[in-house]
């Protein structure tokens, strides 16, 4: 019975999240309507004005630590927390040594 419900209370997470993942009637991100057509391809951007702007001549560099610099910061806090967290539920505990 326990295994029945959970596979059932999984089986609508899941359903809830193809629903809500939807892209005609789910969570709507960013640009409305047609106008996210013009701003797909930021490639091509990131081509033509990344000398002029960033001085850099690597592309992958300068999307990086330049046009994404702040996102790059909060994803490297955030791996840089995991970790710490690891380490510190996965390392032995210490007993006094009265015991």
């Amino acid at each position: 019975m326990k295994k029945a419900l959970a596979f059932l209370s999984l089986l609508v997470i899941f359903a809830a999240l193809l629903l809500a993942t939807h892209p005609d009637y789910g969570i709507k991100f960013g640009l409305s309507g047609k106008n996210w057509i013009k701003y797909r391809y930021t490639d091509q951007y990131y081509i033509e004005h990344g000398i002029e702007e960033v001085g850099g001549t690597n592309i992958v560099t300068d999307i990086v630590f330049d046009y994404r610099g702040y996102d790059t910061l909060g994803e490297a806090t955030v791996l840089f927390t995991a970790i710490a967290g690891a380490i510190a539920l996965l390392r032995p505990w210490r007993r006094d040594e009265n015991e």
